[in-house]
Formats: structure tokens, C-alpha cells, sequence
């Protein structure tokens, strides 16, 4: 299992991320935010990306794809942002600090 850091995200915002749903055909995203959990007891951070307008992909394990990082399984769904451009979707990870 790969193991991710927020500064492995970090110098990617604002490139593009390709996202394979199954059933789907790829829907590239837009790495727009990574924040902080803002928790002391964890390691944790969120992605935020921004997809189009058109079909939305549910909360599930996707294949992501991007030219400098690879391929990665992420947890992916769309969340509620009150931005009504695109459907944004998040990825959250946590793990106890160290």
C-alpha cells in the first residue's frame, strides 16, 4: 500500500489528474486545494479536485493517473463545495501521528 504525504500533493495544484470510474470513461480533475486536517493526533490531509459538469462518479476506490506521480488507487467522491462551476470531488487521508 502506497503511503502518501501532503507535500507529494502539494507541487501538483492547479495540474491534472485522470480518473478512471469503472463503468465510466476518464474524467480528468483538477488538483485544487490540499489542505491540512488541522487535527494534532493525525497525520492527515485532504485533496480537492475539480471535475466538469457532466456525469459524476460516486465515492469509491478510482484509478488516478498523473504525469509526474503515476498511478494510485485513491477514495474518491464528490462533496458539496456551494461553488456551482464543476463538481468537486475529495480525497482524504489520515493516519495516527508518529
Amino acid at each position: 500500500m502506497m503511503s502518501f504525504r501532503r507535500e507529494d500533493f502539494e507541487p501538483h495544484i492547479a495540474t491534472i489528474f485522470e480518473v478512471a470510474p469503472v463503468g465510466m470513461d476518464r474524467v480528468p480533475v483538477e488538483l485544487v486545494e490540499v489542505k491540512d486536517s488541522g487535527f494534532a493526533a493525525l497525520d492527515g490531509f485532504s485533496l480537492l479536485f475539480r471535475g466538469g459538469t457532466g456525469p459524476v462518479f460516486r465515492h469509491d476506490t478510482h484509478r488516478v493517473r498523473h504525469p509526474a506521480l503515476g498511478e494510485m488507487e485513491l477514495f474518491l467522491g464528490p462533496v458539496h463545495t456551494g461553488r456551482p462551476d464543476a463538481i468537486y470531488y475529495q480525497a482524504i487521508f489520515s493516519a495516527p501521528k508518529r
